[in-house]
């Protein structure tokens, strides 16, 4: 998914910005088409997101996502996957053509006009330390990792101390392109969002370890996940290893990535191991045949898995999704419903939840397998794209379970496979 960026509208003053940033965030909640949630109150929904707001606070967290973030502006970048300029024309009352629209229901603001353009996010060398020290205690990173990054001017920190990741074109060879902006992450809290003017669409924080020809290239997350990966991996024995960030379900150097496999590179899908993360992976796929994919083992993300974490566990709101997936019968459904809806689950419950999450997991990896197989055999690109569909509806936040024919076909390819590997043993 790309996202185009609205370059007619001029950039904000500061105050301004901060002015924006401190809008009520349950009237914002509204003005995007949001409805409150009858059981818990503190929690809106729409399609796609069910977000915790703290308007005492100004904080938001989406259940769904399990990412959150400070302010209005954040807000309103997550729920309509829009850019920090297109969040700041809605919120201070211009008309937006929102790239990805969540909600008919949208309701503009009274039009306000800054009195004077903004100034860009800069580095701030005194800052540096702070956001090393966040990079290196607080994410688990290895100096070594950290400092050579720096010094190759991809990461930084601006005045308010957030860790700033470069964003560049991919030249040719992965080598670094015009620079097109940065991501930021605060140090303090889960607020994350891009430098005023960023092209998204035409940049990425990336980097490669090793020499030679490009063999792999992990597609990530985030920047921090992409260098926790490369933590976890070390040194590129054979070749270059490329780690390329796309900002969850941002947009995706298909040309560039396309051009790779063709001179002979891997492309690895390590994009988060929740129901996002996977269905995006599918979306990759049907772009980039021949894909693989690989999940952390512990944790939801590669820094998780970086730091130690326990094996990701989903929240109780995503069990009923998984009852739908792996077609339960509408009276089990209803009574997973009502589960969920308590505060706290009882210790039944929760293997209960644990149970039904590993069968959906094996599912999930069991249509990557059939995924695999079919392009070992050398399935048609009609049949390879209709497992990618079966795949996408089966991950989706509405889930549609996998038919009894298709979990017949899907049986004998992989029965098919075994067979082979017997028979040649």
């Amino acid at each position: 998914m790309s996202f185009e960026i609205n370059t007619k509208t001029p950039l904000y003053p500061p105050e301004v910005i901060d002015e924006v940033r401190q809008f009520d965030l349950e009237e914002v909640a509204q003005r995007l088409g949001m409805k409150r949630d009858r059981f818990d109150k503190k929690k809106w929904r729409i399609t796609g997101c069910a977000i915790s707001i703290d308007p005492s606070r100004g904080v938001f967290f989406d259940h769904l996502a399990q990412t959150g973030g400070g302010g209005a502006i954040s807000l309103v970048t997550h729920v309509m996957q829009c850019d920090f300029v297109t969040a700041m024309d809605f919120l201070w009352g211009k008309p937006v053509d929102f790239p990805f629209r969540r909600s008919d229901k949208v309701v503009p603001a009274k039009v306000k006009v800054p009195e004077k353009p903004a100034r860009c996010n800069r580095r701030d060398r005194q800052k540096w330390q702070d956001v090393k020290n966040y990079l290196i205690d607080h994410r688990g990173l290895p100096t070594f990792l950290i400092d050579s990054l720096h010094r190759q001017g991809l990461i930084d920190a601006d005045s308010r101390s957030n860790a700033m990741f470069f964003r560049y074109a991919i030249a040719s060879n992965f080598q670094l392109g015009e620079a097109v902006g940065a991501s930021l992450r605060s140090t303090s809290g889960d607020l994350k969002l891009l430098t005023p003017g960023t092209k998204r669409n035409e940049g990425w924080f990336f980097f490669g370890i090793g020499e030679g020809i490009v063999y792999r290239i992990f597609l990530v997350e985030s920047p921090i996940d992409a260098i926790s990966l490369a933590a976890l991996r070390g040194d590129s024995i054979y070749g270059r290893t490329i780690y390329i960030s796309i900002d969850g379900a941002g947009s995706i150097p298909i040309t560039v990535l396309t051009n790779a496999v063709q001179q002979g590179a891997k492309i690895i899908l390590a994009l988060d191991g929740d129901r996002p993360g996977e269905e995006m992976s599918w979306r990759i796929a049907k772009q980039l045949q021949s894909s693989l994919r690989v999940r952390p083992l512990a944790g939801k993300d590669w820094n998780e898995q970086l730091l130690g974490s326990k094996p990701y566990l989903p929240i109780k709101e995503e069990w009923f999704r998984f009852a739908i997936a792996l077609g339960k019968d509408e009276l089990t459904q209803q009574r997973i419903e009502h589960m969920v809806e308590q505060t706290i689950l009882s210790t039944a419950e929760k293997k209960m939840l644990r149970f039904d999450w590993i069968a959906f997991r094996r599912r999930q990896d069991r249509l990557w397998q059939w995924y695999r197989q079919a392009e070992i055999a050398r399935k048609s690109p009609e049949y390879l794209q209709r497992i990618v569909e079966i795949a996408i509806a089966f991950n989706q936040q509405q889930p549609v379970p996998l038919s009894k024919k298709a979990i017949e076909t899907m049986q004998k390819d992989l029965f098919n496979q075994s067979y082979c590997v017997v028979g040649k043993n």
